[in-house]
């Protein structure tokens, strides 16, 4: 669950134990979660986990209910959700694209190709951790030109809810699966240098319905 970019904190230990309790199965969707409760369970002072409790409120994974307190929501991503979030991403980069052919802005792509130059080189090195954090950075930088803070917003969270709480299997590409992804992404690349939108977005939806294919197997 963790990797180098997270923290070991008090408030990051009781963070990830509950993301990792949601997603076994010991917090269930609508069940009620009291600082009490996780202060017994994990041995950690009421702080931190109020701490933790405000970001995963934030991050949507649990919600504070009128009378009720904090409620743990349905974040479990089955290969159905699965598709349905990467239809959003698709949806906040097509009116991306839209943006950019309308104000002619000028786009970095220099830095989109570091982003997968470094999953090419985090699947070499079999580090599929930094593979995914690249290949959601590549897609948040792109959106990142819409202008609009929500999408971005929004599309964190989506890729926050893929990493986290998809169910086994769903993203796990082997290292044949990754390299043609990565070559999908140069070709996506490729297009983006021409500003051939319709053409990027084109092979965005072709790399998402691999995806889409993979997670129903």
């Amino acid at each position: 669950m963790k990797s180098k970019r997270e923290y070991k904190t008090l408030d990051k230990v009781v963070y990830y134990s509950v993301i990792e309790k949601i997603k076994n199965g010991e917090l269930k969707p609508d069940e009620h979660l009291t600082e009490e409760r996780l202060s017994k369970e994990l041995g950690v002072s009421r702080s931190p986990i109020r701490k933790a409790i405000t970001a995963l409120v934030a991050e949507g994974v649990l919600d504070y209910r009128t009378y009720s307190g904090v409620v743990v929501k349905d974040s479990l991503v089955d290969s159905t959700r699965y598709v349905q979030l990467l239809e959003v991403i698709e949806l906040f980069v097509k009116a991306t694209f839209d943006k950019i052919e309308q104000s002619e802005e000028e786009m970095d792509i220099e830095e989109l190709e570091k982003c997968v130059q470094s999953m090419d080189r985090a699947s070499y090195l079999r580090d599929i951790d930094e593979y995914i954090f690249n290949e959601h950075q590549f897609f948040l930088r792109l959106i990142n030109y819409s202008g609009n803070p929500y999408f971005k917003d929004m599309a964190k969270k989506v890729f926050f809810n893929i990493k986290y709480f998809s169910a086994d299997g769903i993203t796990n590409h082997n290292e044949e699966m990754r390299e043609r992804n990565i070559k999908q992404f140069g070709v996506i690349i490729s297009y983006l240098n021409k500003k051939d939108y319709e053409n990027a977005l084109s092979e965005i939806k072709k790399l998402f319905l691999s995806y889409s294919t993979h997670a129903f197997r």
